[in-house]
């Protein structure tokens, strides 16, 4: 009586290459990447100058109001008072839009260029007739070096990326 029984995974022969990246330390030390960080740093550096200045126009709007507190009616300082406390929240509220606004135009970028690595890593693997990647990270122990393709692929990224532009869209 002749079954066919089904191959345990450990009895199949091995017949598909196996490939290794390191997408963390592409993404890195890739020029796109290090291109996107400074200029977020740019743009949250001109945000937070720009909420500082206001900061400091508003705390000397608020010494004037006190010190004028003593020549104003009661209904005059509470209205002034309130129209302070609306300006702070307007002030408030626009910072927090920006930050998020950069923040939104940021890991939207981010994303096109983590896909686009992904397409560079698979086009490597199709060239290379390598079937399986995986990430570096996930990898206990690899005893062959040359099934890593994390510096070709870096290359070659950084080559698909030159003209690669890279704009952050604040509200100015």
């Amino acid at each position: 009586y002749n079954l066919s029984r089904k191959l345990l995974i450990s009895e199949q022969p091995l017949n598909d290459k196996i490939g290794i990246v390191d997408f963390r330390y592409i993404l890195k030390k890739s020029n796109a990447m290090k291109t996107l960080g400074n200029k977020f740093l740019y743009y949250e550096k001109k945000i937070n100058k720009k909420f500082k200045e206001k900061q400091i126009e508003l705390k000397d709007k608020e010494e004037k109001l006190k010190k004028d507190k003593t020549g104003l009616s009661d209904l005059s300082y509470k209205n002034k008072l309130n129209f302070f406390k609306k300006e702070v929240l307007i002030v408030q509220k626009n910072y927090k839009n920006e930050r998020s606004i950069l923040n939104k135009s940021f890991q939207k970028i981010q994303k096109k260029i983590k896909d686009l690595l992904a397409q560079v890593i698979k086009d490597i693997s199709i060239k290379k007739k390598v079937n399986v990647v995986f990430l570096k990270e996930n990898v206990f122990l690899f005893n062959n070096p040359s099934i890593d393709f994390t510096s070709e692929a870096l290359d070659l990224f950084n080559k698909r990326t030159k003209s690669f532009k890279i704009i952050i869209t604040p509200s100015d």
